[in-house]
């Protein structure tokens, strides 16, 4: 007498049900850590891209032998009245030294918004910086926060000095809640 061997071609409804809630449960403790990450990378891109603009102002400056303004700009025309940077900025060729893109003044560059949930927030009263074609920025330092979503201890910070240097810093406290606070 022989017994036929019977074989498995499939996954019992059982088995599946168990592969779901593995695969659940395994992605419900790492999505968290997921937009921790993906909140992360947005601000080290937007400070980067920042600091980026900022030092081919300065080499335009010097580069150029003229003034040379970066301003925060909604437009990706003019300049905005406003201290919020996350809507995109300008680096534009200041012909008449008055810190205002007028329509003749050449554009170097303009970026667009950043993405969602990234703010940058400069000092208080400081809507533009301008450099020499000695390179360096008049006035007192100006400091930009970067901040995300994740929150205040997150944020990050650029400074500029008189000289025109950008130096990687922690912002205040007052500055990083502030910053959060302009999270759109």
């Amino acid at each position: 007498m022989q017994i036929a061997a019977r074989r498995n071609l499939g996954f019992t409804l059982i088995e599946l049900v168990i592969t779901v809630a593995v695969v659940a449960v395994l992605l419900a403790t790492a999505m968290p850590a997921f937009g921790s990450l993906s909140q992360s990378t947005k601000a080290q891109t937007a400070r980067s891209t920042l600091s980026a603009a900022l030092g081919t102002a300065r080499l335009a400056a010097v580069s150029r032998t003229s003034s040379i303004v970066v301003c925060p700009s909604r437009d990706q025309q003019y300049c905005g009245r406003t201290t919020e940077w996350q809507h995109g900025w300008l680096v534009f060729v200041d012909s008449d030294s008055d810190g205002a893109r007028d329509a003749g003044e050449e554009l170097l560059e303009a970026s667009q918004a950043q993405p969602e949930g990234v703010a940058i927030l400069s000092s208080t009263g400081r809507m533009r910086i301008s450099y020499h074609a000695d390179g360096s920025s008049p006035g007192s330092n100006i400091t930009l926060t970067v901040c995300d979503r994740r929150g205040a201890g997150h944020a990050s910070a650029l400074i500029i000095n008189n000289a025109g240097r950008v130096r990687s810093g922690t912002p205040s406290d007052v500055a990083a809640a502030a910053c959060v606070g302009a999270i759109h």
